[in-house]
């Protein structure tokens, strides 16, 4: 087992979300006053970043905690843990939008998926599984899972 625990951490504050929002609301502007867009149709694409606006203003943040007794995820106001007993194997694929997705299989056979914000990257949260021999399979391009 791992000596101390994996701990991944994601703030909506990061410059990337930033500048793709930015982006994004650049492109809007040159929508409505260089192409001369419809203000209907630029409001609604402006409403489609409400909720990244609201994220990056309330500071959100999304984590994710591996240690020898529990798997513990928190995103915004959602979060939960399952203990590590009632855990069987963690799925991870990988999508067509290269996104990875992580789900958990309790000895049950149900079925948790993590938020995706709670998801680190391929490399790390396989080596991390790893070191607390947990059971894991991997799946490149899933449409369905």
């Amino acid at each position: 087992m791992g000596a101390s625990a994996y701990i991944f951490s994601r703030s909506a504050r990061s410059a990337a979300a930033i500048g793709w929002v930015a982006a994004w609301w650049a492109a809007l502007v040159i929508l409505y006053f260089v192409i001369d867009a419809a203000p209907v149709i630029v409001l609604l694409l402006g409403a489609v970043s409400l909720p990244a606006l609201f994220d990056i203003g309330a500071g959100a943040t999304s984590t994710l905690h591996i240690d020898a007794q529990k798997i513990e995820w928190r995103s915004g106001a959602r979060g939960a843990h399952l203990p590590r007993g009632q855990l069987k194997s963690v799925r991870l694929d990988t999508r067509l939008d290269l996104s990875l997705r992580m789900t958990l299989i309790t000895d049950q056979g149900g079925k948790i998926r993590l938020p995706y914000e709670c998801v680190p990257k391929a490399d790390a949260i396989e080596k991390a599984l790893k070191s607390y021999d947990i059971p894991y399979e991997r799946h490149h391009f899933t449409l369905l899972s």
